[in-house]
């Protein structure tokens, strides 16, 4: 069914805006860009918005929504995942799955259609793909010792085989970090990702000890794997980077990295593999991270870099709005078209989901902005008023949602 939408504005984050038009859609598909409306009882009259694509959470952990305010900034990173392991383990079902939807719910609200979030527990993949997110679900996966390699690639590829996913959502993979995942592990799957064709993402290079750790070891993540009984006695250090060592094992080839803080080295190598990072704003201000992913040079090589919540274990709000604000503040040489673009179509491509844009082909997934009469713009700026705490109109796959 054809669907006519007239808009005051639109960003189609590939092009310059488009005023006093009308969007078009058929079904969930996007049709038609005009910058002409009809005066037609059968048009959607939302000639008071700035229209344009939702945003892409391109990293989260909604199942550790329920530890909402229940940590606090640490002295040392070790400690927060010691703490993190503790309040996690102590969460029963129906804690963790209300503060899934609730999580989800505060995302929505602030204008996000689809999400790449890290599922430990396969058992809430039913309840995760039915949130309506359009979303790339990946299976966190850890396991230092070598010889658990293979019965955890069998396990996952079983999910693999049971889970054929749906029109709004696919599985990925997610190898948890370098520390706390085995080279034969990761090996086997960059062999899964290519076999079932899957994204691939992991955290990287977010912390200094992971790199003192890879290149000469690090007594306080040896420990704290040695206190989970997880600790590898034949690994040795392959002295190399973080990067550099994913690259010697094969999966660094368009590899999703998160945070990527310490990173400034191996740009070259990243740009020529493909690899899209994920910037988390707040979680980054909350650990009071002075050493941040290199955005400006990696943007001036043209690389793709999204944007993400992380978890409410190490964020105070999944309120996407504040990302936004939070990225211009701590980023002040990006500029808010760079980082709306980051929000959408870098999350988009990172992920490989048919949206991030407003063009003919792109899937129906848009969020609205009422604006007064007398703005004239511009329209970059909307999303990013103080004031503004949720969108006011929220569309996936074409079918559109009302908050109350």
């Amino acid at each position: 069914m054809i669907q006519k939408i007239k808009f005051r504005a639109l960003l189609t984050m590939c092009g310059e805006p488009i005023e006093n038009g009308e969007l078009v859609i058929d079904e969930e598909n996007i049709v038609e860009i005009t910058n002409q409306s009809a005066n037609d009882n059968s048009v959607l009259d939302l000639s008071d918005y700035l229209l344009m694509p939702g945003f892409v959470n391109a990293h989260s952990h909604l199942c550790l929504t329920a530890l909402e305010k229940k940590l606090s900034p640490p002295d040392s990173f070790v400690d927060w995942v010691r703490a993190l392991i503790s309040l996690n383990s102590e969460l029963d079902d129906e804690n963790r799955k209300r503060g899934i939807l609730n999580g989800a719910e505060a995302m929505k609200r602030s204008g996000v259609t689809s999400l790449g979030d890290y599922v430990a527990d396969p058992e809430l993949l039913p309840l995760m793909g039915g949130l309506g997110f359009r979303s790339v679900l990946f299976l966190e996966t850890i396991g230092f010792q070598s010889g658990r390699a293979a019965t955890l690639r069998d396990d996952l590829e079983k999910i693999l085989k049971r889970e054929s996913g749906s029109p709004l959502c696919r599985l990925g993979l997610a190898p948890h970090a370098p520390y706390s995942v085995s080279p034969d592990l990761f090996r086997y799957l960059a062999e899964l990702a290519g076999q079932y064709h899957c994204p691939i993402s992991c955290h990287v290079a977010e912390i200094k000890e992971e790199t003192r750790f890879l290149v000469l070891g690090d007594d306080s993540l040896e420990g704290l794997l040695k206190e989970r009984s997880a600790w590898d006695t034949e690994w040795r250090p392959p002295y190399k980077s973080p990067i550099q060592y994913l690259s010697s094992l094969g999966i660094l080839d368009r590899l999703i990295a998160v945070h990527c803080n310490y990173i400034s080295d191996d740009l070259g190598v990243m740009e020529e593999k493909k690899v899209s990072s994920v910037f988390c704003p707040q979680s980054s201000m909350w650990f009071g991270r002075k050493n941040l992913m290199p955005v400006r040079a990696m943007l001036d090589r043209g690389m793709t870099v999204a944007l993400g919540t992380d978890s409410l274990a190490s964020n105070e709000s999944l309120n996407f709005l504040e990302e936004l604000r939070a990225t211009e503040k701590i980023l002040p040489d990006i500029s808010r078209k760079e980082i709306l673009i980051m929000a959408t179509c870098g999350g988009a491509e990172s992920l490989g989901l048919p949206c991030g844009t407003l063009a003919p082909g792109q899937k129906a997934d848009f969020i609205g902005f009422r604006v007064p009469p007398s703005y004239s713009g511009p329209w970059w700026d909307v999303p990013f008023e103080a004031n503004r705490q949720k969108v006011d109109f929220y569309c996936v796959d074409g079918k559109s949602v009302s908050f109350s």
